[in-house]
């Protein structure tokens, strides 16, 4: 049946039942019944069971009468009640869809979402999200880890990110979540940035970032490795403290050191690591430049 047809049948039937319908009107309505009830087809598989959704349905409708109508009406009514439900049910199907849930070990990962967006995610971090946007945003969710996001500019539809009570809202930009045990912050890229914890709010721009502080947000300028998309990109890093790229180093391979404070203090470095270094290029350009002989092993970077 038409949309047209579909919608003059609901208004008939609303205003019969409130006794406002003339001779003509109900002529019209049980031709219209009669059209849905000869027509309808169902589909076992996907609707279930008719005879036992029909008598469901049935059970919870209470019928009173408010003008004198024929048996024949009301199988034709009871029909379009039954077909009012599922329009309902396949209403809510259509509008809701598959949530689903990436999660990296120790590599790191991308993900291109239905709109377009860029997601890379760190070693050992998890993105829920839907397999369809639908509705006034687009929500995802960082359940743990790190993600650097290179949204689509979409003004119409705000892209949501939650991660844990860190709320993060965006037309069209990119940024880095990072979300550690005590702690979870915020740092743009490009764009701009709206971000919201414990009914706090801070608005950022490019080279800004936010960490949660106990129940409130600190905002900062950014500085050295995070102003830049280094999930992507070649870094060529000038003067760069090693304790930075041994942070790099962690937040995008997964991988912690134990070198003491001591021994890495002070020390800066000019380096250009290529976004698909693994480890141990970087390290050997390290040991190049400086006498640490760093060494990656048992997943962790150590020296003598």
């Amino acid at each position: 049946m038409h949309q047209e047809s579909t919608s003059i049948l609901k208004k008939l039937f609303s205003k019969s039942i409130e006794n406002k319908t003339n001779a003509a009107e109900d002529k019209l309505l049980s031709i219209l019944l009669r059209k849905v009830y000869h027509t309808i087809s169902w589909d076992e598989k996907t609707m279930g069971d008719k005879n036992e959704i029909k008598d469901e349905i049935r059970s919870r409708i209470a019928i009173t009468p408010v003008k004198k109508v024929n048996f024949t009406f009301l199988k034709y009514a009871a029909a379009l009640a039954i077909i009012t439900s599922l329009i309902l049910v396949f209403q809510y199907r259509n509008n809701t869809t598959n949530i689903l849930v990436a999660t990296t070990t120790n590599t790191l990962d991308s993900i291109v979402l239905n709109d377009g967006s860029l997601v890379y995610l760190a070693p050992n971090s998890s993105l829920e999200y839907p397999e369809t946007f639908k509705g006034e945003q687009r929500n995802v969710t960082l359940l743990k880890g790190n993600a650097f996001f290179d949204i689509t500019k979409d003004p119409k539809h705000p892209f949501v990110i939650q991660s844990g009570k860190l709320k993060t809202k965006v037309l069209g930009t990119s940024f880095h979540i990072r979300m550690e045990e005590k702690e979870c912050s915020v740092a743009v890229v490009t764009g701009k940035v709206e971000v919201r914890y414990n009914n706090k709010l801070e608005n950022l721009i490019p080279g800004e970032e936010v960490h949660t502080l106990g129940n409130t947000l600190q905002k900062e300028t950014l500085t050295g490795i995070m102003r830049l998309n280094w999930y992507n990109q070649d870094l060529p890093l000038n003067a760069i403290k090693l304790h930075e790229v041994l942070h790099f180093i962690h937040l995008k391979y997964g991988i912690k050191n134990n070198l003491k404070e001591s021994q890495i203090k002070n020390l800066r470095l000019t380096l250009f690591i290529g976004k698909k270094a693994s480890v141990e290029e970087i390290l050997n350009q390290i040991n190049y430049i400086t006498n640490l002989n760093l060494r990656y092993e048992n997943e962790i970077i150590t020296t003598d």
